[in-house]
């Protein structure tokens, strides 16, 4: 899980919410142009997070000829909290984009993106209140991460000392892997397969003369940017983690700040 920036407010949203302020996340949906809202909100989302999901950082799809995507709209702090007068349905910082988590069949991709009921994302958190339980994405700091990658298994560990400096809780960061799932074993097969693959392409570059600390460099280069569409490469986290300082200092070479 990376950092994240909000950016501003899609307008119709900004529009409904003044307008509706008491209304559901589910009227917002159903009502009149709920089409043009949810493509807005939708494409501010995949925006900001620069098309991976916010969890996992799995590259979130759009829908195939078959109308299915694997890109979903989720709450962070649970809509179905009324503990008080503040209306999660419609608050913008609430709103986060995740994949299905490996629990749709009919998901873009499915024989390699549906595993129920190995889960992850927000289908293990439900509709639980995890606020002050696990990190929000928009709370990370963008240097140093706070997770690590195994290239061999591809499973997620916390860096304990980048969290002291932070100020985070690791219990708190070890809590945000266990309750999302992000050590599914899909999401560790997807990740040790890209790790791996990058490891072949850093011994290749080696084996061709170049020294591996150029090699390192010229990688981050080449993946820790955003493409075409202004989206990162999936599994952005583990990538960072694999080419170590050599992704920290291009990250601040180019000026990363989420």
């Amino acid at each position: 899980m990376k950092n994240i920036i909000k950016g501003t407010e899609p307008s119709l949203l900004l529009q409904y919410r003044q307008c509706s302020p008491n209304n559901s996340w589910e009227h917002f949906q159903r009502t009149r142009r709920k089409s043009s809202r949810r493509h807005e909100v939708k494409n501010a989302i995949t925006s900001d997070q620069g098309g991976i999901c916010a969890y996992c950082e799995i590259d979130l799809k759009e829908a195939d000829s078959n109308g299915n995507a694997d890109f979903r709209v989720e709450h962070f702090h649970p809509k179905s909290d009324n503990s008080t007068s503040h209306n999660w349905h419609l608050d913008w910082q609430n709103l986060l984009g995740c994949c299905h988590g490996g629990s749709q069949h009919g998901v873009v991709d499915s024989a390699k993106r549906f595993s129920s009921p190995d889960h992850s994302c927000d289908v293990p958190k439900g509709d639980k209140n995890l606020t002050g339980k696990i990190l929000n994405p928009l709370q990370l700091p963008a240097f140093p991460p706070v997770f690590s990658c195994s290239r061999t298994t591809g499973e997620l560990s916390v860096n304990e000392q980048n969290c002291q400096k932070h100020g985070i809780s690791v219990a708190l960061a070890n809590n945000t892997i266990i309750e999302l799932r992000l050590d599914a074993d899909r999401l560790k097969s997807f990740r040790s397969t890209v790790l791996n693959d990058l490891n072949e392409r850093l011994q290749a570059y080696s084996r061709a003369g170049m020294d591996i600390g150029v090699a390192r460099q010229h990688l981050a280069a080449a993946l820790l940017n955003k493409n075409s569409k202004g989206h990162w490469p999936p599994f952005f986290t583990a990538i960072r983690s694999f080419l170590g300082q050599d992704a920290e200092q291009h990250l601040r070479n180019t000026g990363y700040s989420g």
